[in-house]
């Protein structure tokens, strides 16, 4: 007597889906970027006033915990967004929106304080 634990009752491999990479969406994620650099001016200004009249760390500090914050309100308005009716707009646009203020966050960090970071770690001068 043979028997198959595969049999009727066995519950089928889910499908898989894409891999990560197919799911990404690159048109929607550089027009969220390109439009967010009208707020990463000013956030990378702001960021650029704290680090020269204050310090550099209050600048990491202060460009991290909306990073972090902003991060984890995109994951859970992209799971909202999934998760919702198709028809429904609006947590498609909350997440939307989300996303463009996280790009505007990243992108104003990055022009703003890992250069001078670079030059304060290697020369331990302060750049005028």
């Amino acid at each position: 007597m043979t028997v198959d634990h595969s049999g009727w009752l066995a519950v089928p491999d889910p499908d898989p889906g894409p891999r990560w990479w197919q799911r990404i969406r690159w048109g929607y994620n550089i027009c969220l970027a390109l439009l967010s650099l009208s707020l990463a001016g000013p956030w990378g200004a702001l960021l650029a006033t704290v680090r020269d009249d204050e310090s550099l760390a209050g600048a990491w500090v202060m460009a991290l915990v909306p990073l972090v914050v902003l991060a984890f309100l995109d994951n859970a308005r992209r799971a909202e967004a999934a998760g919702a009716n198709p028809d429904l707009w609006a947590p498609k646009w909350r997440a939307a929106l989300v996303r463009f203020l996280l790009w505007a966050a990243v992108l104003g960090t990055v022009l703003t304080l890992p250069l001078t970071t670079l030059v304060y770690a290697l020369t331990g001068v302060k750049p005028a």
